[in-house]
């Protein structure tokens, strides 16, 4: 995974750090550490990052659009400005029934 994109002490807005590409999802790393992953992601209109399992809590925060997370085969239609905690060590994927923008949160526990 490459090291993070950002200068520290310095201000970004999210949703203008990264820019919407057909047919993609994009990714760019805010932060990388050792015990944590922060990244920001933009997906294009019927995108989706498939179902896994991850041994690792992810916080997700839609920062523009809308998004569809779907945990343990439970959906939820999340909006600008909600955040989700996904559990560690449950199935989960993340469509793009719209165009949205995300922040990931990986928080790695020993």
């Amino acid at each position: 995974m490459k090291n993070a994109e950002f200068e520290e002490s310095i201000t970004f807005n999210l949703a203008d750090v990264i820019e919407f590409s057909s047919n993609a999802i994009v990714v760019k790393n805010i932060k990388v550490e050792k015990a944590c992953v922060i990244q920001v992601f933009a997906f294009d209109f019927g995108k989706v990052l498939p179902q896994k399992k991850s041994p690792f809590t992810q916080f997700i925060h839609i920062i523009e659009g809308r998004a569809e997370v779907v945990i343990n085969n439970n959906s939820t239609f999340m909006h600008s400005g909600d955040f989700i905690l996904i559990p560690a060590y449950t199935t989960s994927s993340i469509e793009a029934n719209h165009k949205f923008k995300m922040i990931c949160t990986t928080i790695k526990s020993k």
